[in-house]
């Protein structure tokens, strides 16, 4: 059943429905706000945070204008980008590896063989998600939506209320620094 099926049952009374969504895009949403926030316990808060607003704002949603997942990695998006502001220190806390993996990350596939691979794979993901958490908030924003919940352009834009101009500047500058300290750690 689609989404847009299930928030209409939702909105005539049938909570199970949005037992469904919540099911559905769960690691989603928490996904996101890890590696938004860095810190796992912030992120199952604003989770739960994003899912308690998205049912409370349910007549809000109108599947002419895009579609649920992309209402939702918005709202998450948004409340991660506001923690943060609210953060004193806007501190990032890395995610241990181990708390990664517990996080349902799996690295064993045909691509990863051999434990040597899975080692060299699960280092250069840590360092990745810790060269992302050094971005400035709105740039990590821009690359999570555009390549980790594959979102157009037009649609981070829409998401985080911007000019599509400010979404490529985000993205450019982005990749360029990501891409200049992976040549500095000899990953390039």
């Amino acid at each position: 059943m689609d989404d847009a099926k299930l928030v209409r049952r939702c909105l005539r009374g049938e909570t199970t429905a949005f037992d469904l969504l919540v099911h559905r895009y769960r690691d989603r949403v928490y996904g996101l706000a890890v590696q938004m926030l860095g810190d796992a316990d912030w992120a199952e808060d604003l989770a739960q945070e994003v899912f308690l607003r998205a049912f409370s704002r349910l007549t809000l949603f109108d599947p002419q204008r895009g579609s649920f997942s992309a209402w939702l990695m918005t709202m998450t998006t948004r409340l991660c980008l506001n923690a943060l502001k609210g953060h004193a220190a806007q501190e990032q806390h890395l995610i241990p590896l181990d708390e990664a993996d517990e996080m349902g990350e799996t690295l064993m596939d045909e691509a990863c063989p051999n434990p040597e691979e899975i080692w060299w794979e699960r280092e250069r993901r840590a360092l990745i998600g810790q060269l992302l958490a050094a971005l400035p908030p709105m740039q990590r924003a821009a690359l999570l939506l555009r390549y980790g919940e594959d979102m157009s352009v037009q649609e981070v834009a829409d998401s985080l209320k911007v000019p599509v101009g400010t979404v490529k500047a985000w993205l450019f500058r982005g990749r360029e620094g990501l891409r200049r300290r992976l040549k500095e750690v000899g990953l390039l």
